[in-house]
This record gives C-alpha cells, structure tokens and sequence, in this order.
C-alpha cells in the first residue's frame, strides 16, 4: 500500500484519483490545490509519492513542486495534459518516477504505480524522513537497527535515539526494504546487517536484545545463513 498525496487543482479529476487510488488499495494522505499546500501537507505526512499535476492555477506550478520533492527524495508522478515538447523536456529534467496523460482511466494509474513502486518502494528507499520538532528530517534507512510495533504507531531505533512514526508494521517493512529488514516477531522487524548474534529466542542487534517469534526463527536463520542458535 503507498499514502500517495493528491496535487490537482480540479476537484472532480483529485475525486477521480482519489477514488482509483481507493479502489487499487491506497491510501490518500490529502489532496493539494496549489504548491504552497502541497508543501504543507508533504511535511506535514511525508507521504510515499505525490501525484502531481503540472497546471496549478495561479502561483508555483507542479515543477516548482517536483524541485522540492526531489530534494526531499519524494518520488512523485506527473497528472498532466500537456505533453508538448518542451513540457516533455523539463518533466524529464525533474526525474519523475513516471506520468499519466489525461484523460486517464484505472488502469493508466495502475501501471504507473506498479513502475512507481518497483522503482521506490520494493526495493526499500536509501532514506526516509521523520518529524522532529516539527521538522522533516532525512534518516538513512541503514541507520535503523530494528522497528518496534506500538498499537498504530512504529518505533524506528537507531544507535542514537527513537524516531516514532504513524503506521503499520508491514507498511513499514515495505518503505525499510525487504532486501535488508526481516520480520522476527510480530511486533519487531530488524536491520539483518545489524544482528550481531541469534541466541534462542532473541537476537541481539546493537546493545539490544529483539526477541524472535517461533514463526520467524527458520526464515531468520536462513537469512543469517547459519545452524542452530547458540543458548548465549
């Protein structure tokens, strides 16, 4: 699933999308008028792509929109009818992670997230941003030692401090990437490149001990690529 934030200044094409985002299992983190709110709501929710219109009416138009994005390291899509040559030329001179003409129907915006997510999401993002003293902040996803499940809430621990974002433990897997992070417990994922020892029943990553799930003790000790855990 991806919270996708909705940059468009007709209101019956953002009802559009927001309903096609609803019905291929997406969620709609809000839907933006022009650049100014667009950007308040991008920090406010750090949202996983923005679909972005290029035409906001009056005002920064969606390419101003798309600098600070790729800034932030936000993917985003362009919605657009304008697909002239220099249009086309600056939209690649931003590096989108696609863009979906109009009039478009569900499964235009189905293949486009389907290359939206293989690009950033499947693959686990480089970093991710976290609210501190009501700023975004960039945190490298390398950092993270392990995430901790806490009602609707997840806890990012790194060697330094917690960062407590809003969301799911399997949502949170797929934005840290499958490649790196492995669930253990149902309430824990770890960094695999962290965990300095598998004892039985927890492993230890960093100074902390992660408590491991029956479920999970094989696939872990694949992961890990060794036998049968020590009792340390």
């Amino acid at each position: 699933m991806l919270r996708v934030l909705i940059v468009e200044d007709e209101p019956f094409i953002a009802e559009d999308l927001a309903s096609m985002l609803g019905e291929l299992g997406h969620a709609v983190t809000g839907r933006a008028r022009d650049a100014a709110e667009a950007l308040r709501m991008v920090h406010a929710d750090a949202p996983d792509l923005v679909m972005l219109d290029i035409r906001l009416g009056e005002g920064p138009d969606g390419f101003a929109v798309a600098e600070r994005l790729q800034h932030l390291g936000i993917p985003f899509l362009y919605v657009t009818s304008h697909t002239d040559a220099e249009t086309l030329a600056h939209m690649g001179r931003t590096r989108p992670a696609g863009f979906i003409r109009k009039p478009f129907d569900e499964e235009d915006v189905r293949a486009q997230l389907a290359v939206a997510l293989t690009r950033n999401i499947r693959t686990g993002a480089a970093d991710l941003f976290v609210r501190d003293k009501g700023r975004l902040l960039r945190l490298p996803v390398g950092e993270v030692l392990f995430a901790e499940a806490d009602d609707n809430y997840v806890i990012l621990h790194t060697a330094e401090r917690r960062h407590v974002l809003v969301a799911t433990l399997a949502h949170m897997l797929e934005r840290l990437g499958s490649q790196t992070f492995a669930r253990v417990h149902r309430s824990y994922l770890v960094n695999i490149d962290r965990v300095s020892a598998l004892h039985d029943g927890h492993v230890l990553v960093g100074p902390h001990r992660v408590p491991v799930g029956r479920t999970h003790r094989e696939a872990l000790k694949a992961r890990l690529r060794i036998g049968d855990p020590g009792e340390g």
